[in-house]
């Protein structure tokens, strides 16, 4: 039995992705005295799992049982999950795209759906029918999404390591009784000093069931100097990211611990900017160095840091770089500089050319470009996409897509992380017209794009003409259970279209199944109920 119980899903849908910010919560769980257990994948859980899942893991000592919302579907609290995606969670597949498939398959009625209808009750009663004095908990960063939860206990905003002690220690009687908001953002971002993120591991445990195939995530610092009018992220503006990086000897050891326990070598660094100084990135190198097996990883970089330190190109080359995200967003230089990104487009396209000559195909290069904002017409973004199309683009896989703006005046905005262009929207030139509008803004600015309708409409015309090249090594189809597919090294030696004969071969979503039910619930549950025969 333990005291922590929570609940999270893959990150990516259809791929054995672990949710990252549950296991970054349950390590410092752990670390200060509390058993906790993570339960991965909820899109699979039906409820006679789910119920097992409990039977097996709640006691009298169990405190408390979460439920991250970050990879549910986006909804407005009342109303059936929305067919349009805010763009809150990078460039992935939307989550009405993933809504949809579960409950057009063998996923409907688990977990994740019943939150999703707002139909959780009958799920969030059986924890305190097991045990009534455990607290139901809520986080993630949909929380906002979610607080017509009824028996939810408390909802935990932000980074929730400090704030979840807090609460622990209280209802364990290990620091002194407290009451607490419904609601819990006393410290959303997780700067007290009653602990040193420098020096904190995320730990995975013999219940997890780890393979080496698996890519984990994994920060080496937190937070972002950069402070874009778009990004909602809370983090962003920080002076102080030496503060907030972990020193070289915590890095070591816990990719080799990775390594030692589950054969891990292939990584996401979920840094908002991974490059953000040279002597960081001498770090990584460093420690890279120092290995006895070679790391390969996915990172976010941002162009116009290269381009002003370009000696940080090979180095990323030499420490492992596999594929990359650009947050380049425009070329269009006004629109640029609105956003605080003002770099000019020539000089930005060259330092991409720089990287492709350096990385060749062996890394794969991606990039975002938003429609919507002030000053940059449709014309513009044709040019762009124009520009994407040719056969030399450094750029290999490009989206173009809808600036998302939720509109700050919402009471949905209420706990919800918001960018500048969210708190200020009219200061930029945008505005909500009509009672209730949350994401359908309108501007006039003096260019063709004059709503979100419109901005959908052309990124939905440019897009389709982009080509996306095929990266034969991605990591999240790697991470299924499959001779070829999880073997990174053999897919990536095969011809174009070898890889799309076998991925056209394969149902993603019924390997995913597979997958997770072989690799993880079996011997999970057998290891629940083993224990539970000792007790």
């Amino acid at each position: 039995m333990f005291n922590v119980i929570l609940f999270t899903d893959t990150a990516e849908f259809a791929t054995k992705t672990r949710g990252y910010g549950t296991h970054r919560l349950a390590s410092h769980i752990r670390h200060n005295g509390y058993s906790c257990i993570v339960i991965d994948f909820a899109s699979v859980i039906d409820y006679n799992t789910y119920k097992e899942i409990l039977d097996l893991t709640v006691g009298p000592e169990t405190l408390m049982v979460g439920y991250a919302t970050n990879w549910m579907p986006f909804r407005l609290p009342g109303e059936e999950p929305h067919t349009m995606e805010p763009g809150r969670n990078g460039r992935r597949k939307s989550d009405a795209e993933q809504f949809d498939q579960l409950e057009n398959s063998r996923y409907k009625g688990t977990l994740v759906t019943a939150f999703a209808h707002g139909d959780a009750d009958v799920w969030m009663e059986y924890p305190k029918s097991l045990n009534p004095k455990l607290k139901l908990v809520l986080g993630g960063n949909k929380i906002n999404m979610y607080l017509d939860s009824k028996l939810t206990d408390h909802f935990i905003m932000g980074y929730a390591e400090t704030m979840t002690i807090d609460l622990l220690d209280s209802l364990s009687g290990k620091g002194k009784k407290r009451l607490f908001n419904r609601i819990i953002d006393h410290d959303h971002k997780a700067q007290a000093p009653v602990w040193d993120f420098r020096e904190s591991k995320t730990t995975y445990t013999e219940y997890d069931f780890i393979t080496p195939q698996e890519a984990l995530s994994l920060e080496i610092g937190r937070g972002c100097r950069f402070k874009c009018t778009y990004c909602p992220y809370p983090l962003i503006g920080m002076k102080n990211v030496e503060d907030y990086l972990k020193y070289e000897n915590v890095l070591r050891e816990e990719l080799l611990d990775n390594y030692n326990r589950w054969g891990t070598t292939r990584y996401y660094f979920m840094d908002d900017t991974f490059n953000d100084t040279v002597e960081k990135l001498q770090m990584v190198l460093n420690v890279t160095r120092s290995l006895p097996f070679k790391i390969s990883f996915w990172c976010y970089l941002r162009v116009d840091l290269l381009a002003i330190h370009p000696e940080m190109i090979p180095m990323l080359k030499e420490m492992g770089l596999a594929q990359c995200y650009f947050g380049i967003e425009t070329f269009h230089d006004k629109a640029g500089r609105a956003i605080g990104k003002g770099m000019n487009a020539k000089r930005k396209k060259e330092t991409l050319k720089k990287c492709k000559e350096c990385w060749g195909d062996s890394v794969s290069i991606q990039s975002g470009f938003i429609v919507g904002l002030p000053f940059e017409s449709s014309d513009s973004i044709a040019e762009t996409a124009a520009y994407l199309r040719e056969p030399d683009c450094p750029i290999d896989i490009g989206w173009i897509f809808p600036l998302n703006i939720a509109n700050g005046d919402h009471p949905i905005t209420n706990h919800m992380y918001l960018s500048e262009f969210d708190r200020n929207y009219k200061e930029h030139g945008y505005r909500f017209d009509g009672e209730g509008n949350f994401l359908e803004w309108s501007k006039t600015d003096d260019t063709d794009i004059d709503s979100f309708k419109t901005a959908e409409a052309v990124a939905g015309k440019n897009d389709v003409t982009v080509s996306k090249r095929i990266y034969k090594g991605d990591f999240y189809k790697a991470s299924l259970n499959h001779p070829i597919l999880s073997n990174r090294e053999l897919t990536m030696s095969m011809t174009d279209q070898e890889y799309m004969d076998l991925i056209n071969s394969i149902d993603q979503s019924e390997l995913f199944y597979e997958t997770v039910m072989e690799q993880y619930f079996k011997p999970l549950m057998n290891k629940l109920r083993e224990n539970n025969k000792h007790v």
